[in-house]
């Protein structure tokens, strides 16, 4: 539940900072450590370009509760497991914890158009689709839905994530792994890309492999669903 009082806070809950303008993306950050007296709490805030600030918190702030997190070994096991019983070569990057695929790529230091972001939205007859994009690029809804042959589709929302893959961190569903006989399908412009970054399920740990290894694992569709940021 979000907390928006200058109390309560602790070491490795979010914060988030509203935009002030119309249009304008929130902030978001990790709590390292709370500073000050309880009545006038300050905390030293990871962002997610990697800086790191004190915080006072204002009108705009908004805390939440850390979520329970899978650790590297449990989240990352079964994908894992699935690339080596596939024969593929790839590495295990742990990293700083990041909320976005932007952020993962700065935390790596590699291009986030190499940077494989999943989004899990759901077609008209309720069937789950992973769209992977670059982290440079955002989601094409109706080439998507093109893409699979379906009227519409639509993001899935949190609460539902959480039901469908509780072997993942919410927001770091993999392109494989978990529920079986989902579809995935891959925006073109990774294809071309000759090893892509992916989150290993959870937010401080990556996988890094050949794009084709990626497209014949996830068993996924090339199509054109992403757009430039």
């Amino acid at each position: 539940m979000a907390v928006t009082r200058n109390i309560g806070a602790s070491v490795g809950d979010t914060v988030e900072l509203s935009g002030r303008r119309v249009g304008d993306h929130a902030r978001r950050g990790e709590i390292l450590e709370v500073l000050g007296e309880k009545d006038h709490r300050h905390y030293r805030v990871r962002w997610e370009d990697g800086h790191e600030t004190v915080l006072y918190p204002g009108e705009g702030t908004t805390f939440r509760g850390a979520a329970p997190r899978a650790t590297v070994a449990s989240a990352a096991a079964g994908l894992v497991d699935v690339l080596r019983e596939a024969g593929v070569e790839f590495e295990l990057l742990p990293h700083q914890r990041t909320d976005t695929a932007r952020g993962e790529a700065v935390a790596l230091g590699v291009m986030p158009q190499t940077v494989a972001k999943t989004i899990v939205v759901c077609d008209d007859t309720g069937a789950r689709v992973r769209a992977v994009i670059p982290a440079s690029s955002r989601l094409v809804l109706a080439d998507v839905a093109t893409a699979v042959g379906a009227k519409t589709v639509a993001l899935v929302h949190e609460e539902d994530l959480v039901d469908a893959y509780p072997d993942f961190e919410l927001g770091a569903v993999p392109p494989f792994g978990g529920p079986e006989g989902e579809l995935v399908v891959v925006d073109r412009r990774l294809a071309e890309c000759e090893h892509v970054v992916l989150e290993a399920g959870v937010h401080n740990a990556s996988l890094r492999l050949r794009a084709e290894d990626l497209l014949n694992v996830a068993d996924a569709k090339l199509a054109e669903i992403a757009e430039d940021q």
